[in-house]
């Protein structure tokens, strides 16, 4: 891959990475609560990219997507899991500030097993893999390391991006506003379940409409 190919592939990371969705929300909500929860969802979000680098890279992806139903499948377990998060998250609203009863490797350990089945279910890190990265990849020689390269390259570019917005949060002291810590929780809360219910109803209209 030449300078142009690793730029258009940045670029198109960038966005991908910039687009509002569940990765977001979830990094935003937990880092309110503390640098360490923050990282560790985060780590749980780098983690469940891992798990999609390793599946691309075996050309596992590929064959998944292709094959008949195993899309919707992930589809309806992602909206699954959003509509769980996003009503556990509403309910913890009232009370958004951390319990001091609550263990903060507990916590802890918790944002790092949300961020990573959130990742590993989000039926857009799978596209991503499927679709976007083998316009990079090519055919021919080389093909191997120029897929275990882009799939590293997404890893760190997350791992990257991730930091950079804890630390944003962190510095623009939302974490000091018990109001902004509930609020953030509340929208939170609203925004997974809004996309869990966009995804499920546009699968379910998927496996109804006629023709499909």
């Amino acid at each position: 891959m030449g300078a142009e190919s690793w730029a258009a592939f940045a670029l198109a990371l960038l966005v991908a990475l910039a687009v509002p969705g569940p990765d977001l929300v979830l990094v935003v909500h937990a880092a309110t609560r503390g640098v360490r929860e923050g990282a560790s969802t985060a780590v749980g979000i780098v983690a469940g990219l891992m798990l999609h680098a390793l599946l691309a890279a075996a050309g596992a992806t590929a064959l998944l997507v292709s094959a008949p139903g195993a899309l919707t499948i992930v589809q309806l377990i992602g909206a699954g899991v959003l509509l769980w998060m996003g009503t556990s998250m509403l309910r913890a609203a009232p009370s958004a500030e951390p319990d001091a009863t609550e263990d903060i490797g507990h916590r802890t350990q918790g944002g790092y097993a949300r961020g990573f089945v959130t990742n590993a279910t989000n039926p857009k890190a799978l596209l991503f893999f499927a679709a976007i990265l083998p316009q990079f990849i090519g055919h021919g020689d080389g093909a191997e390391m120029r897929t275990v390269a882009l799939c590293a390259a997404v890893v760190l570019g997350a791992g990257l991006w991730w930091t950079v917005t804890i630390a944003l949060i962190r510095l623009f002291g939302f974490h000091r506003s018990p109001a902004a810590d509930r609020l953030i929780t509340l929208l939170g809360g609203i925004t997974l379940l809004i996309i869990g219910a966009g995804l499920l109803a546009s699968t379910t209209y998927g496996l109804i409409s006629p023709g499909t």
